[in-house]
This record gives structure tokens, C-alpha cells and sequence, in this order.
């Protein structure tokens, strides 16, 4: 396993985050930047062998898409993983079968998976074990966009349900 560091570009203003990316999910199905556009987003980026942060905000998205209720069908809820080499189309599928269903996972080659990373500002790195297995650091929080794919805030997994409940429903209004 060899041992990489990504470092987004140097500065992103929230003007900045977001954009054109072309991923598949976990069906091996093409997912690109349009595709999530005319619904607001909640965009997290992790990986499947994550020990705590990972599902933990999964579980935060997942709170907040049931307290949505039918309202979670108008939103997009995409995780994006920094682990390309573990997640593949059926490993994210696997991971994500005990997550709200509206959850998508969406993985693909390093050069794809890099250029959604820079859009977004994502740092991820390999932390070595010493067991045969690794863990990553990566950029922890979850990005909200409206429904033409722009930015608009983050939350992590210290935010309460109901205050990013709140956000988004300000979206969907």
C-alpha cells in the first residue's frame, strides 16, 4: 500500500466549492455534477474501514433524512469516499445498506475522485497501522448546497439533527 497525501488548492471561499465531477455510484452507475443539480445536497466525504467520524456523520445524515421525512426525496445525500483503493462500487454498497436509503455512495479512479476533492477543498491522507490495514485523515465536515449545485454551508457531526433539519428545509422552500 503505497502512503499519499491529497492537499486541495490553497484557497477555496464558499463561492468556490462545488462543481463539475464525474463519479460512479454503487450500482457502477455514471453520477456527475448535473446530475445532482435542481436538488440541495448534502455532500460528505469518507471511507467505509472509517473506525468512528464516518459513521458517526452517516448516522447524523441518516437522522437528518428520516426527521425530513417525505421532504428527504427532494434533497441529494452523496457519500464520497477518499479511499478508492477499499471502496469499490460494491464495498460503498455493502457499507450503506444499513443507512437511510436516500444515502448514495460514489466512488472511481483516483484521477476522478482527486478532482471532486480539489472542488470541495478535501484533504485526505493515509495514517499507517501496524496492523496490514490503514486508516485515513480526511476532511470531516458535510457540505450543503443548494439546488444549483453552489454552496451554502457545512455541518459535522457535533451538529444537531434538528439545526441541519433547519438548513436544509431553508433550501427546499
Amino acid at each position: 500500500m503505497a502512503i499519499w497525501h491529497f492537499r486541495p488548492r490553497t484557497s477555496v471561499t464558499p463561492g468556490q466549492v462545488g462543481g463539475p465531477f464525474s463519479l460512479i455510484d454503487a450500482d457502477g452507475l455514471p453520477v456527475t455534477f448535473k446530475d445532482i443539480q435542481g436538488k440541495p445536497s448534502l455532500v460528505y466525504f469518507g471511507f467505509t474501514h472509517c473506525p468512528d467520524i464516518c459513521p458517526t456523520t452517516l448516522f447524523l445524515m441518516s437522522q437528518v433524512l428520516d426527521r425530513l421525512g417525505t421532504d428527504a426525496d427532494r434533497i441529494n445525500a452523496l457519500f464520497i469516499t477518499v479511499d478508492p483503493e477499499r471502496d469499490t462500487p460494491a464495498q460503498m454498497k455493502a457499507y450503506l445498506a444499513a443507512s437511510d436509503p436516500h444515502l448514495r455512495g460514489l466512488t472511481g479512479d483516483r484521477a476522478h475522485l482527486a478532482v471532486a476533492w480539489d472542488i470541495y477543498g478535501v484533504e485526505a491522507s493515509v495514517v499507517p497501522t501496524t496492523s496490514s490495514n490503514y486508516n485515513m485523515d480526511h476532511t470531516s465536515d458535510v457540505f450543503v448546497l443548494d439546488r444549483n449545485g453552489r454552496f451554502r454551508s457545512t455541518f459535522d457531526l457535533h451538529a444537531s439533527p434538528d439545526t441541519a433539519v433547519a438548513v436544509v428545509r431553508a433550501l427546499l422552500a
